[in-house]
């Protein structure tokens, strides 16, 4: 049994998504391809909405319940996540331009 609407509209969805990448990359400016470029497209993104977005990135629900999981089946000192990822934050600032 297959929806035979739900697959030509998801068909017709990524090929719209193929197309609207196909026309950005031939619009792009030559020589412009640093990975800044890449990943910012031109723009830039301040403090605040950096620490949002890295916040959004590494605090979902996973997260959120996998830390509680493990602190209640084996205890805070075997839940490493929380640790790591401020480790993490405090090491990659340090080598950064920000510090």
């Amino acid at each position: 049994m297959i929806n035979i609407a739900g697959v030509v509209s998801i068909v017709l969805f990524y090929l719209l998504i193929l197309g609207v990448g196909i026309w950005a990359g031939r619009k792009k400016e030559e020589g412009n391809d640093s990975e800044e470029e890449v990943m910012l497209a031109g723009r830039s993104i301040g403090l605040f909405v950096g620490i949002f977005t890295m916040t959004a990135t590494w605090v979902g629900g996973g997260y959120i319940n996998g830390t509680a999981e493990a602190i209640y089946t084996s205890g805070l000192v075997w839940c490493q996540a929380p640790f790591g990822y401020a480790l993490s934050l405090v090491f990659v600032a340090r080598g950064s331009k920000i510090s």
